[in-house]
């Protein structure tokens, strides 16, 4: 807490004097404060040795962190700005930063950090821009897998919400099976004759007449057989089709 007060004190002489010696520079100043902040050590924190701090979460440090301390929400941009003071990225695998006057509890030494004043060099420009786009990319990244994490979900939701509706399906059936036991057997009855009549090209108009007629009284006797079958089975045959669905 007295550390925080200090870098407070440090940060207002800065900006009343223009910046002259022991003057902390506010980019320096909001960083220390954001890293020290405990409130915040899910997205960052200090490392374990109190002289590296790591950038656990960039997207979130991205929409929330650098809004409130910079204004803007370029992860890109606070990573190009440390470069400039002197930090270093440390982990190739992580987002972790160092300077050697950039120690937990240590706010005296921030006026040590300073901007680099030298015109970079064509080398230093290229290894800059290169971090500068491994950052965006391992941004984008991030927000792309968590896009997909989200699609993943929606289309779980759905098959669950499908799978839930099945049961009601198949109960409909069955109460529309009890109250007519003979629908199956006619269903049958007109699928063979659909199939009988698809095989041969010129049907004989008697013998569908007769078909029909035969379909017709079995239907009724259909009926109470296949009622008292049910009974005595206690079972359904699947698979079967009726009412234009299929049940399995």
């Amino acid at each position: 807490m007295g550390s925080e007060c200090k870098v407070h004190q440090l940060h207002a002489a800065g900006d009343s004097d223009g910046g002259g010696p022991g003057a902390v520079a506010p980019f320096v100043a909001k960083t220390f404060h954001m890293v020290s902040d405990p409130s915040t050590n899910a997205v960052v924190r200090w490392g374990d040795a109190g002289n590296t701090f790591l950038v656990l979460d960039p997207a979130a440090f991205s929409d929330f962190l650098l809004p409130s301390y910079f204004k803007h929400r370029n992860f890109a941009s606070f990573v190009r700005q440390l470069n400039t003071y002197g930090f270093r990225k440390v982990d190739p695998d992580r987002w972790e930063f160092a300077h050697e006057s950039f120690l937990r509890g240590q706010a005296q030494l921030l006026p040590r950090i300073v901007r680099k004043k030298k015109k970079a060099s064509g080398r230093e420009l290229c290894e800059e821009g290169e971090e500068v786009r491994g950052t965006i990319e391992a941004v984008q990244r991030l927000r792309d897998e968590q896009r997909g994490m989200e699609e993943e979900l929606q289309a779980m939701d759905q098959r669950l919400r499908t799978a839930e509706s099945r049961p009601g399906q198949m109960m409909a059936f069955l109460s529309k099976l009890a109250d007519d036991p003979g629908v199956v057997l006619r269903a049958m009855l007109a699928k063979k004759e659909e199939l009988s009549a698809a095989g041969n090209d010129g049907p004989d108009p008697c013998k569908r007449r007769r078909i029909g007629a035969d379909v017709g009284r079995g239907a009724v006797a259909a009926g109470g057989d296949a009622a008292e079958l049910a009974q005595s089975r206690g079972a359904v045959p699947f698979p079967f089709s009726a009412l234009g669905q299929v049940f399995y």
